[in-house]
């Protein structure tokens, strides 16, 4: 079977990338991405035997375990693998940013069981659309736009073809750990507020004049 690790798009960002999309006009031998397809790849395994499956979950929950929630920011579009030889347009981040970590513990924890992948070095992107070999793309000025994308979780997908169309399904998804609230500092050290200050639902910090901040 096809797989590949790879960061689910939420909702929210998913939305902001079909607003992008619809500023495009289609033209012919364009194919776009099903939404419920996109995604951000991590670590493109190929053609692997079905009986790792287990083994690539265990790394999976080892991975999420140890990485916390990030964002990224889809800062541009861009025809890939250039303008001259285009193949797809896809949404791009500038640099790996906090999907490095991830990115580095999944390619240590699948050389430490003997699964190839492709290493290249990440390139943050999700595919909107695809050309038809042979197309001919004419000229123009793509949309402006950035879009964050909150990296909440990871899964293990399979690629399959069904009733002639591509669909990227999970076999495994895990949530990544949410981060810590935020402590309250007072000239570089934590400020616990007492019980008896303030109403419930509500925590105060002393600003750098001494008095009271209120915060919510």
């Amino acid at each position: 079977m096809r797989l590949f690790f790879g960061v689910p798009i939420p909702p929210t960002a998913s939305a902001m990338l079909a607003a992008l999309c619809a500023r495009l006009q289609t033209q012919r031998g364009w194919h776009w991405v099903a939404e419920r397809n996109w995604h951000i790849t991590l670590a493109f395994l190929g053609e692997t035997d079905g009986n790792d499956v287990s083994a690539l979950s265990e790394l999976g929950e080892n991975v999420a375990a140890e990485h916390s929630v990030c964002n990224i920011t889809l800062a541009q579009l861009q025809w890939w693998p250039s303008l001259n030889k285009p193949r797809l347009l896809a949404a791009v981040s500038e640099t790996p940013g906090p999907l490095a970590p991830i990115r580095k513990a999944l390619a240590n924890g699948l050389r430490e069981i003997g699964i190839n992948f492709d290493s290249k070095p990440l390139r943050p992107h999700v595919t909107l659309m695809r050309l038809e070999r042979g197309t001919a793309l004419q000229y123009f000025e793509l949309p402006s736009g950035s879009v964050d994308v909150d990296i909440e979780s990871i899964a293990l997908y399979r690629s399959e073809r069904m009733h002639g169309e591509t669909h990227y399904r999970p076999l495994w998804q895990k949530d990544l750990k949410s981060n810590p609230p935020r402590s309250l500092l007072v000239r570089g050290e934590v400020f616990s507020p007492s019980p008896d200050k303030g109403r419930a639902g509500e925590g105060f910090c002393k600003t750098k004049n001494g008095a009271d901040d209120n915060r919510k």
